[in-house]
């Protein structure tokens, strides 16, 4: 997804890959958490250059947290390979449930303690 940030006229490029499909579903993931719409929100699309505006600490915020969540997903396919995916599936779903920005943390805590990382 292309995204302009406001304060420099730059255009970045934020991804969220599903390492099963290579479909990038970023927009899925924003989207679910209300980051489009009117000026309230985090991304304006912008049908004249076909891309989204957002600040640069909203970019950076949402960069850091799909790359540490396709980190995770990597983590849990290599782990599911080794010990079975409803083991680690059992694991995570004891975890509970966290904001975004720590979800990814939280989870590769209890993966830590689980699998003795």
């Amino acid at each position: 997804m292309e995204v302009r940030i406001k304060e420099t006229g730059v255009v970045e490029n934020l991804s969220y890959t599903d390492i099963k499909t290579g479909v990038n579903f970023i927009k899925d993931l924003i989207g679910n958490h209300d980051g489009f719409g009117t000026e309230d929100h985090q991304f304006l699309y912008d049908s004249e250059t076909d891309s989204y505006t957002a600040s640069q600490d909203t970019f950076e915020w949402w960069k850091k947290v799909a790359g540490d969540n396709e980190e995770l997903d990597e983590r849990i396919a290599a782990l599911s390979e080794i010990h079975g995916s409803e083991v680690v599936s059992d694991a995570l779903q004891a975890a509970g449930s966290y904001d975004l920005e720590d979800h990814a943390a939280a989870l590769n805590r209890v993966l830590d303690e689980t699998f003795d990382e």
